[in-house]
């Protein structure tokens, strides 16, 4: 194994308050919280973590990811910075609703989008390719800033798959083939030249 390399421990947030009657949302830049539930596994999160040497604890400022981030930082006892590029994509028309009540409203964005899942904008939100050009150069200062240290970033669904679709070289078109649950660990290790996905998806560090 290389040496100075960086351990990023990856997180999905918990389970949000808008999802527990099961239908998948949008919410984008929404600022949604996270439910009891959720922060009980934030706390077991924490407890995990903390018999690691995680120096720092990033996450998106959004209240989903700062919240999590709150928990386990001070059960880790280390700093935790807020980021606003590691939001999740801004949604636009869409955020705050099912894909039942998308399609409801605005039926004539959902053809266009699925059509061009990349390319297309709904109206006020982000594409694929500007979510890109905003968190990969994020991720980037973060990595380099920590060589040979073990950090931990707590981010949204379609962040964390861009990245990881993104290191793996594989198509952003391709990132739902991939899955992410919410409050999963993914572990990435990542050099100069290097990198390697040693836990993805995973429901605890086993």
């Amino acid at each position: 194994m290389p040496e100075n390399f960086t351990t990023l421990f990856l997180l999905r947030h918990g389970e949000t308050v808008n999802t527990l009657d099961g239908p998948l949302r949008y919410n984008g830049h929404f600022d949604v919280d996270i439910t009891a539930k959720a922060r009980a596994q934030m706390v077991q999160r924490g407890l995990e973590f903390a018999n690691l040497n995680i120096t720092t604890v990033y996450a998106s400022d959004l209240k989903r990811c700062r919240i999590g981030g709150e928990i386990i930082a001070e059960k880790i006892g280390c700093p935790l910075i807020l980021r606003k590029n590691l939001r999740e994509m801004k949604m636009g028309d869409w955020e705050g609703l099912t894909l039942n009540e998308v399609r409801e409203r605005f039926p004539e964005q959902v053809e266009q989008k699925f059509a061009d899942f990349i390319n297309y904008r709904i109206p006020g939100s982000e594409t694929v390719q500007e979510v890109g050009e905003r968190i990969f150069p994020e991720f980037d200062q973060i990595i380099a800033r920590h060589r040979g240290e073990e950090i931990l970033i707590i981010a949204h669904g379609g962040v964390n798959l861009l990245f990881i679709s993104h290191i793996l070289g594989l198509p952003s078109a391709e990132i739902f083939n991939l899955g992410q649950d919410f409050g999963c660990i993914n572990k990435i290790l990542i050099g100069d030249d290097f990198h390697k996905i040693e836990m993805l998806n995973s429901s605890g560090l086993h």
